[in-house]
């Protein structure tokens, strides 16, 4: 039985990281479906679609054709079968996974790591043996 495994997306700039959400899920492919709709979520939000009827039209602005896609580069890894395989295969074998996006101001992660639960039975052995 694999641990349970605690995913979080954060974005943040040079002075300050926001928590944007966590999951505890019972395994690590339901970790990575987890972040790959956090992923889409985030890239979303950073570029929606003209006429998104939550956001003024006025809000908009293109981006400096020099600037990272940061919400292209989200969708392509939420898509990428080999990048989920890879981080499946890291997070399986007891490992942590993080992917990080960088434009020219903030920073947008995805992690996730293993939840180890302590194992109370043996601590309460040794209180009571002590």
């Amino acid at each position: 039985m694999t641990a349970p495994v605690l995913a979080e997306v954060y974005a943040g700039d040079a002075r300050t990281t926001v928590h944007l959400g966590a999951a505890l899920v019972a395994s690590p492919r339901l970790a990575l479906r987890w972040l790959r709709g956090q992923a889409e979520r985030l890239a979303n939000g950073l570029d929606p679609a003209p006429g998104t009827p939550w956001i003024p039209r006025a809000a908009l602005r293109a981006a400096p054709p020099s600037a990272p896609d940061v919400p292209a580069q989200l969708r392509v890894w939420a898509a990428d079968d080999e990048c989920q395989g890879e981080a499946l295969h890291r997070l399986a074998s007891g490992g942590e996974f993080e992917f990080v996006v960088r434009d020219g101001v903030c920073c947008y992660g995805l992690t996730a790591r293993p939840f180890l639960i302590p194992d109370l039975t043996q601590r309460m052995d040794a209180l009571i043996s002590a």
